[in-house]
């Protein structure tokens, strides 16, 4: 929803990683483990990732170290892209089997009938919020009238405020919306605005009281925005229907890996910082326990409502955030994943 996560390159050399994602073009290929051994042949499957490794991947990067995917016979390989809004179209292209993206643009995607589905809610509430400093006494959408709002620039920025401002009462056009490019905390701690939207209470909330600077914040779906998944695992049409077993055994692996993760932090921070050292160990293990419910509340980790996927469909669509018929109900499917899994 216009978090600068998801169209950041924080490092220019992440965009090495993406250097032989389209190099050929299956995006899972079985692999011989070794023919002396008569070892089932491996399969290797690409993951794109929505930003670099952060506490929203410590359930993938746990079961890739425990083993979660290799007792399934699936070797995944996490790849950040250079454009992180590209893994929907990536993995419709046949460029990645999967990709960790938003059900917001898996549902865009789907008005536009590109052939992708989710198979697994990761995120099963929304982690975006609108944050401002303690000091500007910002505790509710109508206190944003008068007041100078950071944003990155996303479509969908001036509609979720308006909605969180109608939904408390206050006319929608009362705030007023400054584009700061990509430097939302920075704009925000410098008090060149006085609020921002599209940032994380799971993240830059925690950044931000980590240099000292205790912050508000504002849920999106507590004030007027439908629930709907953070992140969501996606796949294509045509992987789906031709290698389900990778499908399933992938699912599964992560439900896994993200129920070990959320009750053993500590081992998902190893897990993490192994992937990339720069990440800082308080930030991610403070991330990590908020985290916690917002992965296992549902009757098994990974499952999606119908009903809030539709409703959610009808409320993008209703505010202009999306265009076209989604088909709500064919975005998704639950097939492929174990049940009771917490």
């Amino acid at each position: 929803m216009g978090n600068p996560r998801r169209v950041t390159l924080l490092f220019a050399v992440f965009s090495l990683y993406l250097a032989g994602c389209g190099a050929g073009s299956n995006a899972a290929k079985s692999i011989d483990t070794g023919s002396v051994s008569g070892a089932p042949a491996v399969q290797a499957a690409s993951i794109v990732l929505d930003w670099y490794p952060n506490s929203d991947h410590g359930g993938l990067y746990t079961a890739m170290q425990r083993g979660y995917f290799a007792k399934r016979g699936v070797t995944v390989i996490p790849r950040v892209p250079s454009d992180t809004s590209a893994q929907i179209r990536l993995v419709a292209a046949g460029r990645a089997a999967f990709g960790f993206s938003y059900e917001t643009d898996l549902l865009a995607a789907r008005a536009h009938h590109v052939p992708v589905q989710s198979v697994m809610c990761i995120m099963q509430h929304p982690l975006d919020t609108v944050m401002s400093l303690k000091s500007a006494h910002i505790t509710r959408p109508r206190d944003l009238i008068g007041k100078r709002i950071g944003m990155a620039g996303s479509p969908s920025d001036a509609p979720l405020v308006s909605a969180m401002m109608k939904h408390d009462g206050a006319p929608p056009s009362g705030a007023h919306l400054v584009n700061v490019g990509y430097n939302l905390l920075p704009a925000l701690l410098s008090k060149r605005v006085d609020a921002i939207v599209g940032v994380y209470w799971t993240w830059e909330a925690i950044q931000a009281q980590m240099k000292g600077h205790p912050v508000s914040t504002m849920r999106v779906e507590k004030w007027g925005v439908p629930n709907y998944c953070e992140l969501v695992l996606v796949a294509s049409d045509s992987v789906i229907l031709t290698q389900p077993a990778l499908v399933r055994n992938t699912v599964q692996a992560l439900q896994q890996g993200y129920a070990y993760a959320e009750s053993h932090p500590q081992e998902a921070w190893n897990a993490l910082h192994a992937a990339d050292k720069t990440l800082d160990r308080d930030l991610v293990l403070r991330s990590l326990q908020l985290l916690r419910p917002v992965v296992t509340d549902a009757p098994t980790i990974g499952e999606q409502n119908g009903a809030q996927w539709r409703y959610y469909a009808r409320w993008l669509t209703a505010n202009k955030l999306i265009s076209g018929d989604p088909d709500a109900a064919h975005a998704f499917t639950n097939r492929f994943l174990r049940a009771n899994v917490r």
